[in-house]
């Protein structure tokens, strides 16, 4: 097994003069790992024979490396939010040299490990690592092809540097798979504490719903109740109302009777005023018939004496003269008992035409309050007619409110279902 000469005509060396120890834990998951893709320490000979071709080119593997991550801007965004192409490049520069050294142990694979963590934290998806590493593989091919001569020993560089890199990809991807299971077991957490959060919410949200709907059906009773009160009240208004337009009613006949007292009033006073005159005259006819009996009297007085003077001839006269005094005294009698009926007349005259104009002031006064009244009827009536407009509007609006608090109870009926509903998603979650 021969390498090609350099180009300045350097001494070609053995597969065989190359480094290769593995040294992992016994019965591991690496060990395993290391028998199935059939690495093993000829291979890592080969692939510390291959180091010195490879630092000659390093410059170049590192520069077409990234020089093809060009073709994903996401992946420069990874890198100039987490670090920087210069960095990276010795990074790279070491690992590549690193796994050429022909070892494989514990400190080599913490490496990788560390490495292939840092690709999840920073999220380098596994498409483009796996597209970066098999660009490597492929400039580590030209390399091979480049310095070694003969076929079988191509095929067999080929395949021990694509099983170290095969290992390489493993670690990265058992790092992919380690962080995804953290994440599936956070997930799962997070879901248990969803289902948990979900299966208390839905057990409080039906206990609530239960205990609104219980509300709003009370709500909804007592509303119904307001609303056949508010009937009720607006079927009183109207007797109410009925009631006041009647006593309104009466109140304007009590008007126009009190009106016509207050005329006949009027009427009897101006009767009571001639009677008064009437009475006046008759007292100065009954002056005068008295004036009249004491001239009678005083006549029949001469009359008489006259009569004595006569003797025999005038005794007849005197008789005469004696009836004439005496019926003067009687009608002087008589019309002093007419005077006395008149003046006592008169003084009821008086009274009643006082009386009358005491009552006349009571019966204006008495219009006057019933004119009021009757105001205040019509006020009664605009305010029942008003009180009226507004309990109709209060009595829409209840049924409104009835309407909305019946949706409501519906809707939180659907709510309780909704909650039971998720009560049965978070139980089949179980």
């Amino acid at each position: 097994m021969f390498f090609k000469k350099g180009n300045q005509g350097a001494a070609a060396l053995h597969f065989e003069s190359g480094r290769g120890d593995i040294n992992v834990i016994s019965e591991s998951d690496v060990e395993t790992q290391l028998k199935m893709i059939g690495l093993t320490s000829k291979d890592l000979q080969v692939i510390n024979s291959l180091q010195p071709f490879v630092l000659k080119k390093i410059d170049y593997i590192v520069d077409r490396f990234y020089k093809n991550l060009e073709n994903e801007p996401s992946l420069f965004k990874i890198i100039n939010d987490n670090s920087s192409i210069e960095r990276l490049k010795k990074t790279l520069t070491q690992h590549i040299v690193e796994m050429f050294d022909g070892i494989v142990d514990e400190s080599y694979l913490l490496k990788r490990i560390r490495i292939a963590h840092v690709h999840v934290r920073i999220g380098l998806q596994t498409k483009w690592y796996m597209c970066a590493f098999q660009d490597l593989l492929l400039s580590l091919i030209n390399i091979i092809e480049e310095n070694v001569t003969q076929k079988d020993d191509i095929l067999l560089s080929i395949r021990a540097v694509s099983k170290i890199l095969n290992l390489e990809q493993q670690l990265v991807l058992e790092a992919y798979d380690a962080e995804a299971e953290r994440l599936k077991e956070v997930i799962n957490e997070q879901k248990r504490t969803v289902r948990d959060n979900v299966a208390s919410a839905s057990q409080n949200l039906a206990a609530i719903s239960e205990e609104t709907n219980a509300s709003f059906q009370q709500l909804i009773s007592q509303s119904n109740e307001i609303v056949s009160i508010a009937k009720t009240g607006t079927e009183l208004l109207l007797h109410a109302k009925e009631r006041a337009e009647n006593g309104k009613e009466q109140i304007h006949k009590q008007t126009l009777t009190m009106s016509n007292i207050h005329s006949s009033i009027h009427d009897i006073s101006k009767e009571v005023r001639l009677l008064v005159e009437i009475l006046n005259q008759m007292q100065e006819i009954v002056d005068i018939v008295t004036g009249i009996s004491d001239q009678t009297n005083l006549l029949s007085l001469n009359a008489a004496i006259e009569a004595a003077r006569a003797g025999e001839f005038g005794r007849g006269f005197s008789v005469v003269a004696g009836e004439v005094r005496k019926l003067s005294e009687e009608t002087k009698s008589s019309v002093s008992s007419v005077s006395s009926l008149i003046l006592n007349t008169n003084n009821q005259v008086e009274k009643l035409a006082k009386s009358l104009e005491k009552i006349s002031v009571d019966v204006e006064s008495g219009n006057t309050n019933i004119k009021t009244t009757e105001s205040y009827f019509e006020q009664i009536l605009n305010v029942m007619n008003e009180t009226m407009l507004q309990n109709n509007k209060i009595q829409n609006e209840l049924v409104t409110v009835v309407n909305v608090v019946n949706e409501l109870g519906d809707a939180f009926q659907e709510v309780a279902i909704s909650a039971d509903s998720l009560t049965s998603i978070t139980n089949e979650m179980n």
